[in-house]
């Protein structure tokens, strides 16, 4: 995640979501940014600029408090990772993992990041693009959540929550060929849907959970869904 889009229509979703699971299943959030530079990106990349849920109308009414906190959000000069704290746009005692990816030692950092999140009961994975693809490169890989970190977050009896981009594909298929990918790895014996979202692109969130969590968190799912009016849909 890069800070420059903070606040769009794709972190709206993410934000609705984990505040969603939090109320539902009464789980303290952690959050592991996966920040990167932006030096990563082109100049002229700008695929995470899209606000249209400044507009309203469903987006106001799927969850009207943080629509309300994001508008303040939206109208600071620069935008800056602390400010998710500064205007409670995600629950009051949720954890932040906020160290920059790096390019070298990414074991370590990902240690750093077990240690720090501890004591989150959900865990949620926030790379700008998803999980690694065979064209990821060392200079890329910033931008994605390798499986095996978010396995070891399940591993420490977390549910997990990762984000995966869907562009230029069918999303469900994108979806059910990254929920493979990761439960074949994972050794998971469940199949947990997955939430895609209607934004442009689609954004997908992917799913692991310990064996008691896992009815309270399908029927956590449904609810998000059945509120969106249409902006999430479950994928099996």
């Amino acid at each position: 995640m890069q800070e420059k889009y903070l606040g769009d229509s794709h972190d709206y979703v993410k934000y609705a979501l984990s505040r969603h699971l939090h109320r539902q299943l009464g789980v303290r959030i952690g959050v592991n940014w996966y920040l990167a530079a932006p030096s990563v990106d082109h100049p002229s990349n700008n695929d995470g600029q899209k606000r249209h849920h400044l507009k309203g109308g469903v987006w106001a009414r799927w969850d009207s408090e943080l629509f309300n906190r994001c508008k303040a959000f939206e109208k600071e000069p620069q935008r800056v990772i602390q400010s998710v704290r500064t205007h409670g746009l995600l629950p009051d005692n949720t954890l932040y993992f906020e160290e920059n990816v790096p390019a070298m030692r990414r074991a370590e950092w990902h240690e750093r990041g077990l240690k720090t999140l501890h004591n989150a009961d959900l865990v949620f994975l926030d790379p700008d693009n998803g999980f690694e693809v065979k064209s990821t490169s060392a200079k890329t890989l910033a931008k994605y959540a390798c499986y095996e970190e978010a396995i070891a977050y399940h591993r420490a009896g977390k549910i997990v929550v990762a984000i995966q981009f869907a562009r230029q594909c069918k999303p469900e298929v994108r979806a059910q060929e990254v929920r493979r990918t990761l439960y074949d790895r994972a050794g998971y014996a469940y199949e947990l849907p997955v939430i895609r979202a209607r934004v442009a692109p689609n954004i997908l969130f992917l799913f692991l959970a310990p064996p008691e969590q896992i009815e309270p968190l399908v029927a956590a799912l449904a609810s998000f869904a059945s509120l969106s009016e249409g902006k999430a849909e479950l994928v099996w």
